[in-house]
């Protein structure tokens, strides 16, 4: 979130409905996040989670690339006009592979829009679900097992290796706390 202005739920949900409902059809997944999910009145921004699909392209007879057709519509928001590329809060332009910070340009409201994959779905959606409170407790709970939790992969690093996070619930019990609801959070 760049500044400090808010939006009501309400609006905000209507937009990320609405850009939700034109990525589903282009991504294998995608999910509001974000303090949208956790159902505050007022929010800062609309963030959305997706997983790209990949779809092949013949590029000519002998070979074939495959294209992220989510980012394709997304580029397409883009020159229409109902997407504009922002600035993070240092003033540089985040617009990559894993995250594009842009603004709906009807409403002004900022859009952040996280790629990952199936592996790191659950871990990333806790993460991107926040709040940072929550996600500092879950830190703070690994690190105190001797682990790292690693919010945009697929789990926990520990001793003894990998955790991997099947379920946003596994993400709170693996460290020993109780998993809240994002509304709860």
């Amino acid at each position: 979130m760049s500044d400090t202005s808010k939006w009501p739920l309400a609006e905000a949900l209507i937009v990320a409905e609405t850009l939700m409902c034109v990525l589903e059809h282009r991504a294998e997944r995608v999910i509001i996040a974000g303090s949208i999910r956790r159902r505050k009145q007022m929010v800062g921004d609309i963030e959305l989670l997706y997983i790209p699909r990949f779809e092949p392209r013949k590029i000519d007879l002998l070979n074939k690339a495959k294209v992220n057709v989510a980012d394709e519509c997304i580029d397409q928001l883009l020159a229409c006009g109902q997407l504009a590329k922002r600035t993070n809060a240092k003033g540089s332009e985040v617009w990559g592979a894993k995250n594009k910070l842009a603004v709906h340009v009807p409403t002004g409201i900022p859009v952040d829009l996280f790629a990952t994959d199936a592996d790191s779905w659950w871990n990333y959606l806790v993460c991107r679900t926040g709040p940072a409170e929550s996600n500092m407790r879950i830190a703070q709970a690994a690190r105190q097992r001797g682990w790292t939790w690693n919010p945009y992969q697929d789990g926990f690093t520990t001793p003894n290796g990998y955790i991997h996070c099947g379920t946003e619930r596994y993400v709170f019990e693996a460290v020993g706390l109780p998993y809240r609801e994002p509304w709860e959070r």
